[in-house]
C-alpha cells in the first residue's frame, strides 16, 4: 500500500512539476521579448468598412456606459457600424432602446438586434451578425469593456499583412483594487495577458483571441469555419482553427482596453469554470490536428501545454487529498534521498507558479512595492489558487465528457448582480453548493492534518497544512455568502453612466 501511494503521489508531483516548469519557460519567453525593439505602427493606407459587434446577455448594470464608449470611437463615418446583439431576457433591451432614443446624434450608425432564440450563445450571436453586414473587419467588445476613441485608429493598421487574422489588444481592470478578491483576480490574469500572452505571440507560437477587445477579418473567420459552438470558449476554438489554416494573430501588449473583474466569488468562479471546461473541450477537437500537423516541434509542444493547462485541477485535488497519507504511511518507510528531492520538487511545483503571477506584476511596470507585497503574500496566493481547484477539476471532467454547453455569461456591474434566469441559477446553485461542500470537508480534513502535525512537533508541516485548509475554507465560506442570498434576491436596477 506504501509503494503504491508513493507511486501515485510521486506521478501527481511530477506533473505539477512539468506544469510549473513550463510557467517558467514562459517567464523566460518573455524576457526575450521584452528585449525586442518597439512595435513599428505600419500604415494600412485605406479605411475598410469595420463592424463594431456587441453580444449582449442581461447586462442592465453596464450596457449604457458602454455604448457611450462605443459610439465615440473614431473611424470615417460611412465605414463603420454597431452592432448590439441583444439576446436578453431582463430590462437591458428597454435600457437599450430609451438610450438610443436620448442620443440620436450617437446612436445613427447602431442596429439594435433581438434574435428569436438563443441559439447557439454569443458564438450564435457573432455568426448571426456577421451575416446582416458586408464589413470586412469586426470589433467585438463585452459589455464591461470600455474601449477608447483611438481604439480602431490604434488596431486597424496591424492588418497591412495580408496573412493576419486577428490583432487583439490588452485587457486591464479598472476595478482591480476593489476588494482582495479582485486584486488576487488582476494578479492571476496579469500573468496571462502581460506575461503568457506577449511571450507566445513574440516566440511566433499559438495563442489566442480573447473574445473581447480584438478585431477579427471577415475572410479568415470564414476560411477557419467560422463562428461555432460546440465548446463553450468559442474564441479559443476558432483562434486555433484560424491558425491551423496559416492565418496570423498580432498581440497589443502595449496597448490596453479596460474593463471590469467578477466583484463576487460565485461569479469569478462561474467564469473559471467556463475557461476550464472550453479548453479541455478545444483541447479534445483539435489538440490531435495540431500534433499530427507539419508545424514546427516548438509550436505543438506549446499547444500541448496551452490546451492542457486544466489538468492541473485534477492533480491538484488529489495532491490535497493524498498527501496527509503519504505523510502518514508512506514518507518514514522512503530513503534519505527522497527527503532531500521531495521538498525542492514541491517547491519548484508551488514556486514556479508564484514566480510567475508575482513576475505579472513586476512586469507590469507597477510599483515594485505592490511586486514585492505580492512575493511576501505568496502563502495566500497560492492558498486562493489552490482552493478554487475544487470547481476547477469538476470543469474539467465537464469538459473531459461533454460538447458545447450552456454559454453562462460573468456577470458584472459590481457585486450586486445576478447570473441568467431562474433555471440557470438554480443549476449554478446546486453545482456550487456542492463544490463548497467538498471544499469544506477537504479544508476540514487538512486543518485537523496540521493539529495532528503540530502535536507531533512537525511544526512547518503544520503551517502548511493551515494554509491550506484555511483556504479551501474561506473560499467555501466566501461561496455560500455570494450565493445564497444571489439567488432570492432580485434584479438591481440599471445605474446611471457619469
Amino acid at each position: 500500500m506504501s509503494i503504491l501511494l508513493t507511486a501515485v503521489y510521486f506521478l501527481i508531483l511530477t506533473g505539477l512539476t512539468l506544469y510549473g516548469a513550463h510557467r517558467l519557460k514562459m517567464l523566460v519567453l518573455y524576457w526575450r521579448a521584452m528585449k525586442r525593439p518597439a512595435l513599428v505602427e505600419p500604415e494600412l493606407g485605406c479605411t475598410p468598412k469595420v463592424c463594431v459587434q456587441l453580444p449582449l446577455f442581461n447586462e442592465p448594470l453596464v450596457v449604457e456606459a458602454l455604448l457611450e464608449k462605443v459610439s465615440a470611437l473614431r473611424w470615417p463615418s460611412d465605414q463603420w457600424e454597431i452592432q448590439i446583439l441583444d439576446d436578453s431576457t431582463d430590462e437591458t433591451p428597454e435600457i437599450i432602446g430609451n438610450w438610443i432614443e436620448r442620443h440620436p446624434e450617437r446612436s445613427v450608425r447602431m442596429t439594435h438586434m433581438r434574435r428569436p432564440k438563443r441559439e447557439g450563445y454569443k458564438a450564435g450571436a457573432l455568426r448571426y451578425g456577421m451575416e446582416l453586414t458586408n464589413a470586412e473587419f469586426f470589433a467585438i467588445f463585452d459589455a464591461d469593456f470600455r474601449p477608447e476613441p483611438d481604439f480602431l485608429e490604434r488596431m486597424m493598421p496591424h492588418f497591412a499583412a495580408d496573412d493576419v487574422a486577428v490583432v487583439q489588444a490588452r485587457w486591464e481592470f479598472a476595478n482591480r483594487k476593489q476588494s482582495l478578491l479582485t486584486r488576487f483576480q488582476a494578479v492571476f490574469l496579469d500573468a496571462h495577458f502581460v506575461v503568457e500572452q506577449t511571450a507566445r505571440a513574440a516566440a511566433g507560437l499559438f495563442f489566442n483571441f480573447n473574445g473581447t477587445a480584438g478585431i477579427w477579418r471577415r475572410t479568415a473567420l470564414l476560411d477557419a469555419g467560422n463562428w461555432t459552438s460546440d465548446t463553450v470558449t468559442e474564441d479559443l476554438d476558432i483562434s486555433y482553427r484560424a491558425q491551423l489554416r496559416g492565418w496570423r494573430l498580432v498581440y497589443l501588449d502595449r496597448y490596453a482596453v479596460p474593463s471590469e473583474l467578477p466583484e463576487n466569488l460565485i461569479a469569478f468562479k462561474s467564469q473559471q469554470r467556463r475557461w476550464t471546461k472550453g479548453g479541455i473541450q478545444v483541447a479534445r477537437k483539435l489538440l490531435g490536428q495540431v500534433l499530427s500537423s507539419s508545424l514546427p516541434a516548438r509550436v505543438k509542444r506549446e499547444a500541448w501545454w496551452h490546451l492542457t493547462i486544466g489538468l492541473v485541477h485534477p492533480m491538484l485535488v488529489s495532491f490535497s487529498l493524498l498527501f496527509l497519507p503519504y505523510l502518514w504511511f508512506a514518507s518514514d518507510q522512503l530513503g534519505a534521498w527522497w527527503h532531500l528531492a521531495n521538498p525542492a520538487i514541491v517547491l519548484l511545483a508551488g514556486g514556479a507558479p508564484v514566480a510567475f503571477y508575482v513576475a505579472g506584476q513586476f512586469f507590469q511596470r507597477r510599483e515594485w512595492r505592490e511586486g514585492v507585497g505580492w512575493l511576501l503574500a505568496s502563502p495566500l496566493l497560492l492558498s486562493f489558487g489552490l482552493a478554487l481547484s475544487v470547481t476547477l477539476c469538476a470543469a474539467f471532467f465537464e469538459g473531459l465528457f461533454s460538447t458545447g454547453g450552456e454559454f453562462v455569461r460573468t456577470p458584472k456591474g459590481g457585486r450586486q448582480v445576478r447570473s441568467g434566469g431562474l433555471l440557470t441559477r438554480m443549476r449554478s446553485r446546486t453545482f456550487f453548493a456542492s463544490v463548497s461542500a467538498v471544499e469544506i470537508a477537504l479544508g476540514l480534513i487538512l486543518l485537523n492534518g496540521a493539529v495532528q502535525s503540530a502535536l507531533s512537533g512537525q511544526p512547518e508541516i503544520a503551517l502548511a497544512l493551515t494554509l491550506k485548509g484555511t483556504g479551501f475554507m474561506i473560499v467555501a465560506f466566501l461561496s455560500s455568502g455570494d450565493l445564497w442570498p444571489s439567488f432570492w434576491r432580485r434584479a438591481p436596477s440599471a445605474l446611471p453612466v457619469n
